[in-house]
């Protein structure tokens, strides 16, 4: 009787072993096929994903001064394109936002951003969003408006032909032209309905 357990310890300590064995194959197994599909998913992402916006910097002037989209008239686009930054005011919008509105191409958005740039009329400021870098597009400069000005207390001024800089009657010592400047800042800080 005392062989017999001497056996069967040693049989299961070899069944237990094999076990092991099966599984740990089974789990190299597993980390292969994982491996595998990734890899084969980021080929797959790398083959989809578009150029970097980085690779557009490369262009020469000429060729985004020459560059037009087929079909396109190009002076509306621009001015399109100028007015929707416009309005996205300070915050800007983001340059692919920008494209889906226009119906246009990565590529053909991203070189027309650049000519935009490259001509003063818009600003492109890089910034990371969702974990990847694009661009916020801003106007370079506001357009310039009457409505700046309309208030303006010289326009109605009885006595704006006496002003001067150094006169009695000055634009630094006037307090109709200082309550103006304090009404319009405020007006410019509150939110417009």
């Amino acid at each position: 009787m005392a062989k017999k357990k001497e056996k069967k310890p040693a049989k299961k300590i070899e069944e237990k072993k094999t076990i092991e064995k099966k599984t740990t194959e089974k789990k190299t197994i597993e980390k292969k096929k994982l491996t595998v599909k990734k890899q084969l998913t980021e080929k797959k992402t790398i083959a989809k994903k578009e150029p970097e916006e980085d690779e557009f910097e490369e262009i020469s002037d000429k060729e985004l001064e020459n560059f037009e989209i087929e079909g396109l008239d190009m002076e509306k686009l621009t001015a399109n394109v100028r007015n929707i930054v416009t309005k996205s005011g300070d915050e800007g919008i983001f340059q692919s936002d920008l494209w889906k509105k226009m119906k246009l191409t990565s590529r053909d958005g991203s070189r027309l951003a650049l000519k935009l740039e490259r001509q003063n009329m818009i600003k492109r400021e890089k910034v990371l969003e969702n974990g990847r870098w694009t661009y916020k597009l801003k106007i370079a400069h506001a357009p310039v408006t009457t409505e700046s000005i309309e208030a303006a207390p010289c326009l109605i001024c009885p006595v704006e032909s006496k002003c001067t800089l150094e006169g009695e009657i000055s634009p630094r010592t006037c307090p109709l032209i200082e309550q103006w400047v304090i009404t319009e800042f405020t007006n410019i800080k509150k939110p417009k309905k």
